[in-house]
């Protein structure tokens, strides 16, 4: 075993006595972006270890947001290693022990860790065997399958998994197993014990029990804590501070600047707020151009007027070759605001900076992140030093939605521990959390359509712009806004291609960078387009005087989204009232169907019902995306009625939940999911519901009074 691999081992704890399976991976040196990359079958098989007392650790290779992945996977591995699922020991990402992850985002984690996840297991169950076969000298196929967690030998004896590690052995490599390694996971839905069937979330006692560790529980010794100067208004600077007076302050330890930060540590979360207090921070003040600039909202038709709409998407057919065959045309508005993530868990991080006795020095953080990697990269440019010299222990995260793909307190905690050398915990408020994390940005769109003598569609144009998702400000550095402003932005993009066949049709948007901090946040560009889609979709089938399911169906050559939809149509019936429908091919691999009543209550509106049609392939843990569709409808509600983030003077005027609205109890009806079976390749449910929730809900206050309302969050009275 080579030197390096066996610091791995070191660091991982699998020296120290267990069973590893190990393929060649690393850390490269990345940029302090976003972490794209897909892992490969070389880093999965670091994943798994079986230790001696016959329990197998996971390290998992996602983020763990309340999304329930943790348990989805540990399913497969305790599968694939023919163990309960009480004995797989799930551990949170480390970019100390694991190659880079891709970032917790898109749906995308049993699309793209499923497999890879299922080998990492099943190839450790394999070498296992093979070490039986070894070990009692007898052909690798008469090792049988035997009792839970272990094998069964020719003469009948059993032999258990922790039975295989040798006296005085502390660790294996393993050569990797050909692709006709058969996953116990992929078999018969009759055949498996514990994929797609209900199992206790990894961790929940912890939850429920107060145990579990989220960023602001983490405890070092000597820990110290620090508070950060925030502007009064976005992009203003600070100007001059009073350091003599936070220092004076009992318990307050230093006073540090890096570039325009400022910040205060203290031993106590008081002192480093008493003495943020006393340092009297004074800031300039935006211009009156820079001040309306902030507050200038987006307008699609001053995007058009200007033929400012630099990017184009897909398109198939001639506009003007459409519009000469239809007999009605339509040129319809829809526009989103910004909005908050509004996540149960205020970030926080904590930072340890040491240096040893040969003046090399490393920082060691603990983070709730969606990309720890990405963290790692930003924290190491923050303190002029290389990744590699940084390690991130990401913690579970209470929420995210997109907003925790940067961890920016735990940056903060960094710098904050190198000046001062001791460890620093950085805690946002709530205020903080909502008035300087990055919000979902405004979208504004237009949608020119027509329909022809039968009603069907003759072309479509849809125009938008909203701000930049992934490569907005938040993650591009200024001086490299000049080229990111030249890529089309795919977060802006996405759900931008309706799943319905027109021959002639054209995508055009703009991603225009706003002051306000934006980036992705539930779906990405995926909710107000799918929102504008499915709305547009729904008046144009009015206009036809056609049912609204049989317009889609008409229109559509995706059988599994046709399917989603005669459901469907079968669930809701003739319950005599009005509903409101809407679909969507969710990034073109989750499909699903949803219908909304909604009813008049004074002066808002009542979701009474919503039901979900749901096809995301086959389903690894079903009580897990039964959670995250129901979560999807309630967040629906919320795009669709309440929720809404406000500017003033330049600066967040929403800092609490008192101030931004979201589904309550009270808001949400008995909620219907049928879940399609399906033999298809698993894909996302975290978010594919979402924006046609907030659809359907928009078309079922149509269908309920008439009017139609363009413009989100909808209001009873106007």
């Amino acid at each position: 075993m080579n030197g390096s691999r066996r610091r791995f081992l070191v660091r991982s704890g699998w020296v120290a006595g267990g069973l590893t399976t190990i393929g060649v991976s690393g850390c490269s040196l990345l940029p302090a972006l976003p972490t794209f990359g897909e892992s490969t079958a070389a880093d999965a098989w670091t994943w798994v270890q079986l230790r001696p007392d016959g329990s197998v650790r996971f390290l998992l290779p996602r983020a763990e947001l309340g999304q329930g992945i943790s348990t989805g996977l540990s399913q497969v591995v305790a599968e694939e290693l023919r163990l309960p699922l009480a004995a797989i020991d799930c551990h949170y990402q480390d970019t100390g022990l694991m190659a880079p992850c891709q970032m917790t985002v898109g749906s995308q984690s049993m699309e793209n860790y499923l497999t890879l996840t299922a080998r990492s297991a099943a190839c450790l169950r394999e070498t296992l065997r093979q070490r039986a076969a070894q070990r009692f000298d007898i052909d690798l196929r008469q090792v049988g399958t035997g009792p839970e967690g272990g094998f069964v030998l020719p003469s009948g004896l059993p032999i258990r998994y922790q039975q295989l590690l040798w006296a005085g052995e502390s660790s294996v490599a393993t050569v990797p197993q050909d692709d006709a390694l058969e996953l116990l996971s992929e078999r018969r839905a009759d055949e498996l014990s514990i994929v797609g069937r209900p199992a206790e979330p990894v961790h929940v006692r912890r939850i429920v029990t107060g145990t579990e560790t989220f960023s602001r529980d983490v405890r070092l010794p000597h820990l110290h804590y620090g508070a950060i100067a925030r502007p009064p208004q976005l992009g203003v600077k600070a100007t001059g501070w009073d350091r003599t007076a936070a220092l004076a302050i009992d318990g307050v330890r230093a006073v540090v600047a890096l570039d325009d930060q400022l910040g205060v540590v203290g031993t106590t979360p008081m002192a480093a707020r008493r003495g943020l207090g006393a340092l009297k921070v004074t800031w300039a003040t935006l211009a009156p151009e820079a001040l309306a600039n902030v507050q200038q909202p987006l307008d699609i038709d001053h995007f058009i007027d200007r033929d400012a709409l630099d990017h184009s998407g897909d398109s198939t057919g001639t506009l003007a070759t459409g519009a000469k065959n239809a007999a009605q045309t339509f040129s319809l508005r829809y526009d989103s605001p910004m909005v908050a993530h509004a996540a149960l868990e205020p970030r926080a991080g904590v930072a340890r900076w040491t240096t040893d006795d040969a003046g090399r020095s490393s920082c060691e953080l603990w983070t709730g992140s969606q990309d720890p990697w990405m963290v790692r990269a930003a924290a190491a440019k923050a303190l002029g030093i290389s990744p590699n010299q940084v390690v991130v222990h990401n913690q579970r995260v209470g929420g995210a939605f997109g907003g925790r793909v940067l961890c920016q307190a735990t940056i903060e905690a960094a710098w904050l521990s190198k000046a001062t050398g001791v460890p620093v915990k950085v805690q946002w408020s709530r205020e903080e959390e909502f008035r300087y994390n990055y919000v979902g940005p405004q979208f504004s769109t237009r949608i020119d359509a027509g329909l022809d003598e039968s009603g069907r569609l003759t072309h479509w144009h849809h125009q938008a712009v909203g701000a930049p998702v992934l490569t907005s400000s938040t993650f591009i550095p200024p001086y490299l806004h000049w080229l990111a402003n030249r890529v089309p932005d795919p977060g802006t993009k996405r759900g931008m291609r309706s799943p319905y066949s027109i021959k002639h049709q054209r995508l055009d948007f703009a991603d225009e960078r706003v002051p306000m901090p934006t980036g992705p946040w539930r779906g990405l560009g995926a909710a107000p387009n799918t929102f504008a889609v499915e709305c547009a979709i729904d008046e144009l089938a009015s206009a036809a005087r056609q049912d609204p399911i049989e317009f889609r169906l008409h229109h559509l050559d995706q059988p599994r989204l046709a399917t989603c939809l005669q459901r469907l149509k079968q669930r809701i019936g003739s319950c005599g009232q009005p509903v409101g429908i809407a679909a969507t091919s969710y990034k073109g691999v989750t499909h699903l169907a949803i219908a909304a009543e909604v009813a008049v209550v004074g002066d808002r509106f009542q979701v009474t019902r919503l039901v979900c049609v749901h096809d995301c392939g086959r389903v690894i843990a079903p009580d897990r995306v039964r959670a995250q569709i129901e979560g999807n409808l309630i967040w629906g509600i919320g795009m669709a009625l309440l929720e809404r983030f406000k500017l003033e003077n330049g600066i967040a005027a929403t800092d609490n939940f008192d101030g931004y609205a979201l589904a309550r109890n009270a808001d949400v009806p008995d909620l219907e999911i049928e879940l399609v079976r399906s033999d298809a390749a698993p894909s996302g449910a975290a978010e594919a519901a979402f924006a046609p929730a907030a659809a359907a809900i928009v078309n079922a206050v149509h269908a309920a009074t008439g009017r139609r309302y363009r413009r989100l969050p909808l209001k009873a009275t106007v």
